[in-house]
């Protein structure tokens, strides 16, 4: 006959009541691609930075213009450029 070992138990261990319930803090996400969105940080008026590219964003009548680069100095011509076009009309 076999010899049966008891399983060893942890013991439950009441909860401080000063903490923080964090699944309740920070939800798991319902949509993914939100969670997968990137992040812009604003660098000068219509340009913002993800980390790795500048995004140029200029709304004219309506319609929002959107154009990413690597170079900052080129986003800063662009949104020049929008904004020349956009006061001559």
């Amino acid at each position: 006959m076999k010899s049966v070992t008891k399983r060893r138990t942890t013991r439950k261990v009441p909860k401080d009541p000063n903490q923080r319930n964090i699944p309740e803090l920070f939800p798991p996400r319902v949509n993914l691609r939100k969670s997968l969105a990137p992040t812009y940080y604003p660098v000068a008026h219509h340009i913002y930075y993800d980390g790795h590219s500048f995004r140029v964003r200029v709304r004219k009548e309506g319609n929002t213009t959107s154009w990413n680069t690597p170079n900052k100095k080129e986003a800063i011509e662009y949104r020049d450029y929008l904004l020349a076009k956009k006061l001559m009309k």
